[in-house]
């Protein structure tokens, strides 16, 4: 990092540019973005706005490992998936079992 702004301050120009680079190049490296924040005095807004602008596709919340395939979180979602199927497909038997036990006779 070259020369520490004073927080708040405005980055015009090349300036921006520059730093904006430096920043890019700092996350795609891995680092987040609210350590390049704080190792520049800026907030996180303010980092986040500079990678758009210097065209930094930005990664999803929590890394790569959120959601992968083997996770506890992506197991939970399936478990609670078949969970939800079957009492649906139960209900659907119950109603189906009720409606044939009327006896369409007279009496």
């Amino acid at each position: 990092m070259a020369k520490a702004l004073a927080k708040g301050s405005r980055i015009t120009g090349a300036q921006r540019e520059d730093i904006a680079s430096q920043m890019a190049e700092r996350y795609t490296a891995g680092d987040s973005v609210r350590k390049i924040a704080a190792d520049h005095n800026r907030s996180y807004g303010s980092v986040h706005k500079l990678l758009n602008e210097a065209g930094v596709s930005l990664r999803g919340r929590g890394g790569a490992t959120r959601g992968a395939a083997g996770s506890s979180a992506a197991r939970k979602t399936e478990a609670k998936k078949k969970a939800t199927t079957k009492k649906a497909s139960a209900k659907k038997a119950a109603a189906k079992k009720a409606n044939t036990k009327k006896s369409p006779g007279k009496r």
